[in-house]
């Protein structure tokens, strides 16, 4: 305690001692004692000394010892008075009141003082001899003083030690209601800060004796202290308190939920026994949990609509735990592995799913060691018995907690089998004949080159034949083209059983087939070739056992393999002159060329090709069919690229590779590109009265660029036919042979000043590319196929193409991509920002009348 606060104390305590002696000097001054009014004076100063020092001094800027001196005064007052009365023992008795003043308010120390002073007043006198305070002390007087004496010491600790007690439980209660009284006083101040909170304690009457809190929601209920339950709440409400209020009386906690009279929201009242006093009370915390209620229910609802989400997922999804034990599966996980929930609940996922990572026994856990956050794998699903095995696409997530430690691993399985048959179906027709079902020519040009390959190892052996039927024209014209066609898939069956396992056939034309001998010498190899023969001409059967091919012979043309700087296109193309030599020593035969057959063959083919060229020219015999070329911008019809066709002996179309390398080397290259101008500006003039805006390409050979005759040429059909020249595009390869650079930017600034256009073809196939850009006129860049066909799956084509179309912006010039044979890849265009997409996706080679019917 303070030291200002013990002066306090100790001077309020005097009081009653002070009243005390007052009536004590009353009582001599005013009753019949033998004492002198005047012999008080002394006395009494001493006294009034005494309390003048216990309410004057400063005792609290004072040595705590100096505060017992006004006490042990008062000794000196009990002397005085016993001297007064001669010693009389009748004022013995006041000694108790400084001894018991220092045993309830003193020190130890003090109440030993006091009882010293006590031995000093009672005591001393009787030992002095003489004087006028002495007495005769009589035995009965030494009992009286030793009592008095032996009842100081002997109390006075006693009475000092209960006094010390007293106080501190005074002082701990003291500490303790000032706890409660600061707890309380943060009790309500927290529940009045507490918007959606209130207390109550209510009574065995059901009255609310304390309402605390009270925020805006119920600050209604602040008027129900002193109220009833029945006085304040509804009939529905007072039925549901009432139960909880009585648990919560009969010492049971209750918890119940009412719509609030005050705020009419929903309310949850909490109910516990409070024990003040004797009798039973209850606490109720009343809380509005609308809201509460709101977030939850909301949370619910979401919950519930990832579940769905999950349950109802196209796309399998498993949750396993840390060691690969599924806990979770939904629907789409089950249908994969055409089981039940239950049957792949508790299972493993690594036996599941073993091929994720075949080299480990649970690839789970070393996906989880590993620190990666995800793993992927295409894999084959396991399959029971005889069933379809499936494919998958599946991606396992590390799942972690807010330390970063694994707690599970997420598994999306997406069925890829459907995908995987169709990218099946599709290399499959890309490397088949879509009628016999036979490889094709790319594919079995493939098939050759690897033949060449192994060769090249082991040693030359085998041979490549060319069939031709001789005049199925008309077994066309006999079956028509259904019985044609299923002549064709007979003689295709046909070859399909007459070669070995090891060897290969194609379908290359319409009627032209191609057969790979891997084994066997020159020999053997003709001696198969006239086998071949006699079985077209002596009749096969098709698959229903009838008997076909008996009006039908075949050509055949043959060429041993020769491995040494040979490519399996010029095998093929020689075994092609081999077989066009059969036909003219009269068909129904072959021909055999060895090595030096060949050159005169090639020479013949060149001469033959030549007149053929120039009577295609002459006599009308070339056409044009058309490609569109869409616009992105406008997703519209912008172009089209006519592409020069010849027609063969037999109606058939010969495609330009068939004839412009012969035309290019022949020297006939710029005729033909005269006679494709002249018809595309013919096209360009019907097309422009009912399509203003289109434009015609046309490719132009690197023999015509820098032809001044032939810029004079162009000048003049556009006179004549009055076409708008912007409409006229002249493409010209990256790789075609440009004689001459300055001649080529003479010729192509003529057209340029006319308004013609020239696009720059294969961008970014061969080294030119920039030089062209640079020094010669094009306005339009066309992106090389092979990078537009490529970028969906290779990187490296993708960034290439992004780098091709970024340089071709860069220098103003209009960009279009080729070869764009599906959605994926004109969505990828769009998102380059390709200007123009032209392709199978978007339109095939085809007869001008089938893109504008108005020309037909």
């Amino acid at each position: 305690m303070p030291a200002a606060a013990k002066v306090q104390l100790r001077t309020a305590a005097a009081l009653p001692f002070l009243v005390f002696i007052v009536l004590v000097f009353l009582a001599l001054a005013l009753m019949p004692f033998e004492i002198a009014l005047v012999d008080l004076i002394v006395p009494a100063a001493v006294m009034l000394v005494i309390v003048l020092l216990a309410l004057l001094l400063p005792w609290q800027r004072m040595p705590g010892w100096t505060q017992a001196v006004p006490v042990l005064l008062f000794f000196v007052v009990i002397v005085l008075l016993r001297g007064l009365s001669d010693g009389a023992t009748g004022f013995d008795p006041l000694v108790l009141l400084p001894v018991l003043w220092f045993a309830l308010y003193g020190t130890a120390i003090e109440v030993a003082l006091s009882g010293l002073a006590t031995a000093l007043v009672l005591i001393v006198p009787l030992l002095l001899p003489s004087g006028a305070a002495s007495v005769h002390a009589s035995t009965s007087d030494w009992v009286r003083a030793l009592s008095w004496v032996a009842c100081v010491v002997l109390i006075g600790p006693i009475i000092h030690s209960v006094a010390r007690q007293w106080r501190a439980q005074e002082r701990e209660s003291a500490i303790r209601l000032a706890e409660v009284r600061e707890s309380e006083l943060r009790t309500r101040l927290l529940l009045e800060q507490m918007p959606d909170t209130i207390l109550f304690v209510v009574d065995e009457d059901f009255r609310y004796q304390t309402v605390a809190g009270a925020g805006k929601v119920f600050e209604g209920a602040l008027t129900w202290q002193g109220k009833t339950l029945y006085q304040v709440s509804n009939a529905t409400n007072v039925a549901i308190l009432e139960r909880a209020f009585r648990s919560a009386l009969g010492g049971m906690r209750a918890v119940v939920t009412i719509n609030s009279t005050v705020t009419q929201l929903e309310t949850e009242v909490t109910c516990v026994p409070f024990v003040r006093g004797d009798h039973p009370l209850a606490l109720v915390v009343a809380r509005d949990v609308t809201e509460a209620r709101g977030r939850e229910l909301a949370l619910r609802e979401v919950t519930a609509q990832f579940e769905q989400l999950v349950r109802e997922s196209p796309t399998g999804m498993a949750l396993a735990d840390v060691t690969g034990r599924v806990a979770l599966v939904n629907d789409a996980f089950c249908a994969l592995f055409d089981s039940e929930p239950d049957a792949l609940i508790e299972s493993s996922a690594t036996t599941l799913l073993p091929m994720i990572s075949p080299h480990s026994p649970n690839w789970v856990a070393e996906l989880i060691s590993s620190g990666r956050s995800r793993t992927a794998a295409a894999v084959v699903l396991p399959t029971v018995g005889e069933a379809e095995s499936k494919r998958a696409m599946v991606t396992a997530v590390v799942l972690r907690d807010s330390h970063g430690e694994a707690t599970s691993v997420l598994i999306n399985a997406h069925d890829t089998t459907e995908q995987h048959r169709y990218h099946e179906h599709v290399a499959y027709l890309a490397s088949h004949d879509s009628l016999t079902g036979l490889v094709n020519r790319s594919e079995f040009e493939r098939l050759v080159a690897a033949h060449l390959e192994a060769c090249r190892w082991g040693g030359d052996a085998g041979a490549v034949l060319v069939l031709d039927l001789d005049n199925f024209r008309e077994i066309n014209d006999r079956l028509g083209h259904s019985g044609g066609d299923e002549f064709l898939v007979a003689m295709a069956g046909m070859l399909s059983r007459w070669i070995h396992s090891s060897d290969a056939v194609a379908r290359i034309g319409g009627d032209e087939f191609a057969v790979l001998l891997t084994e066997g010498d020159r020999d053997e190899a003709e001696a198969a070739v006239q086998t071949l023969v006699s079985l077209v001409r002596d009749g096969f059967r098709s698959s229903d056992g009838e008997v076909l091919g008996r009006r039908v012979t075949a050509s055949v043309g043959a060429v041993a393999v020769v491995s040494e700087a040979t490519t399996a296109a010029e095998l093929l193309s020689d075994a092609d002159l081999a077989m066009y030599q059969a036909k003219n020593a009269g068909r129904n035969g072959y021909s055999f060329l060895g090595p030096s057959d060949l050159l005169a063959a090639r020479v013949s083919n060149q001469i033959n090709w030549t007149e053929k060229i120039l009577a295609a020219i002459e006599n009308d015999a070339l056409v044009l069919h058309a490609q569109p070329i869409l616009d992105l911008t406008t997703n519209t019809i912008s172009s089209l690229e006519l592409l020069v066709r010849m027609v063969d002996d037999d109606g058939s179309l010969i495609p330009p590779a068939g004839f412009i390398a012969v035309a290019e080397s022949a020297g006939l290259a710029v005729m033909i590109d005269k006679w494709v101008v002249g018809r595309a500006l013919e096209h360009l003039s019907d097309l422009q009265r009912f399509a203003p805006d289109i434009k015609v390409h046309v490719n132009l050979s690197g023999r015509s660029v820098g032809n001044l005759e032939f810029a004079e040429f162009i000048e003049r059909r556009l006179a004549e036919t009055g076409v708008d020249a912007g409409g006229l595009v002249l493409e010209v390869t990256e790789t075609a042979a440009v004689s001459s650079i300055d001649a080529a930017q003479i010729f192509m600034n003529r057209l340029t000043a006319l308004g013609c256009v020239f696009a720059l073809d294969d961008f970014g196939v061969g080294y030119g590319s920039f030089y062209y850009l640079k020094h010669l006129p094009f306005g339009i860049v066309k992106l090389d196929g092979e990078f537009v066909s490529g970028s969906e799956r290779d990187p490296l084509d993708l960034l290439v193409m992004s780098s091709l179309v970024s340089i071709g912006k860069g220098l103003g010039k209009f960009t279009v991509a080729e070869f764009v044979e599906d959605e994926a890849s004109l969505t990828m265009l769009r998102e380059l920002g390709v200007d123009g997409a032209q392709g199978y996706y978007i339109g095939r080679p085809a007869p001008l009348s089938e893109y504008f019917p108005q020309l037909a």
